[in-house]
């Protein structure tokens, strides 16, 4: 499988970065819900047959034979994900057998959701000077939610109960304790 490049272009919603439109040589169709499965920040179109998930900041939209990405660094950072995205689409190729494919779609996390749910203090040991700020990090996967000491305090239990929750169901990274 080959991923070309076909254009790069400034990026609309940071200027400091590049965006580009790149062919994939087959169809992938039937590995989108295999990435889905395996990517934790992938949301799922099937009708639409398109899957955008995030890798930091980065905005990867793919498609059964090309892939939309916006927010990239620059040309290397480009080629970086390529190879990202192949090594993942080979993966599921070779391990189909091992991997249950997911069709539904997954919520896409809001900041509110995450600061609601935050103590809303602003005491800054996540060194950001608010919870809304941190709440922002956690969303974009900036910072781990674990960064937020507050959360773990007794007043917080059911708080967090529901914050973790959340942030699993929508395919973030959460302690296994809780």
């Amino acid at each position: 499988m080959e991923i070309t490049i076909e254009r790069i272009m400034p990026c609309i919603a940071d200027p400091g970065k590049i965006r580009f439109v790149a062919l994939i040589d087959e169809n992938i169709d039937e590995i989108l819900p295999y990435l889905n499965a395996i990517l934790p920040t992938a949301i799922y179109n099937h009708a639409g047959k398109s899957l955008t998930v995030t890798k930091g900041e980065r905005i990867i939209t793919i498609y059964p034979n090309r892939i939309l990405a916006g927010k990239i660094d620059n040309e290397k950072d480009a080629k970086e994900v390529i190879d990202w995205l192949k090594e993942n689409i080979e993966y599921c190729r070779k391990n189909k057998d091992k991997i249950k494919p997911e069709y539904k779609r997954r919520v896409k996390l809001e900041v509110l959701h995450v600061y609601k749910l935050l103590p809303r203090i602003n005491c800054g040991k996540c060194e950001e000077n608010t919870c809304l700020a941190f709440a922002v990090k956690v969303v974009n996967e900036e910072k781990n939610i674990i960064n937020c000491k507050e959360i773990f305090l007794p007043a917080y239990d059911e708080k967090r109960k529901i914050l973790f929750e959340l942030l699993k169901s929508s395919g973030y990274k959460t302690p296994d304790f809780y």
